[in-house]
């Protein structure tokens, strides 16, 4: 694994572990090595899914949070010239506190809205040294949860611009597509099961 990846990812678990984060979610979809296609959080209300050459790692699944990468640093192969980035994934029940978009001690350099989705450009703390202090987050609705992702650049290398936010922008696309398809699929599976008739 990528030496900042793995760094990323112990910050991102020493986090979880402080915050006393929920149980692992339960989670679907085939394993390539410690990354997984897609996963359930929510409590199965949001149906996560990564952007072109990432996967969540299985190891970070919380109920409501989760930690993306680029696939070949979990152990996958394919990445469809997928930059290196860490992306982290956050729900939170309609019905709760809406939390801080920028907690304190974070700055908004730009902000962006549409799509039923508001991205912006933040200066703050990272999780790690080894990331860029500017990162972009998105948040939106999907289902009764509002979901939140930030993705995190390393301080190697060029930045990787407009990517940062086109990559946040195609997670939310994905996770609510899919999320609508299964929850219409749950719907429709309920429906019929009312239908039938009862036994003899």
């Amino acid at each position: 694994m990528n030496t900042w990846i793995s760094k990323a990812l112990l910050a991102g678990a020493t986090c979880l572990a402080l915050a006393a984060c929920d149980d692992i979610a339960n989670t679907a979809g085939t394993a390539s090595g410690d990354g997984l296609p897609f996963a359930k959080l929510a409590r199965g209300e949001v149906f996560l899914v990564p952007p072109a050459g990432y996967c969540i790692d299985k190891r970070s699944l919380r109920a409501s949070f989760a930690i993306l990468a680029r696939c070949d640093t979990l152990g996958g192969t394919a990445t469809y010239g997928a930059p290196l980035a860490v992306i982290t994934a956050t729900t939170v029940d309609q019905t709760a506190p809406a939390p801080a978009a920028t907690p304190e001690g974070e700055t908004i350099l730009a902000r962006r809205n549409g799509q039923s989705m508001t991205l912006l450009q933040i200066q703050g703390t990272p999780p790690s040294p080894d990331m860029r202090d500017v990162f972009w987050r998105s948040i939106s609705q999907v289902g009764g949860q509002t979901l939140g992702l930030t993705i995190y650049e390393s301080t190697d290398g060029a930045g990787l611009g407009e990517r940062a936010p086109d990559l946040l922008a195609q997670t939310m696309r994905r996770t609510k597509q899919q999320t609508a398809a299964q929850t219409a699929a749950r719907q429709d599976n309920s429906a019929t099961t009312q239908a039938k008739p009862a036994g003899n």
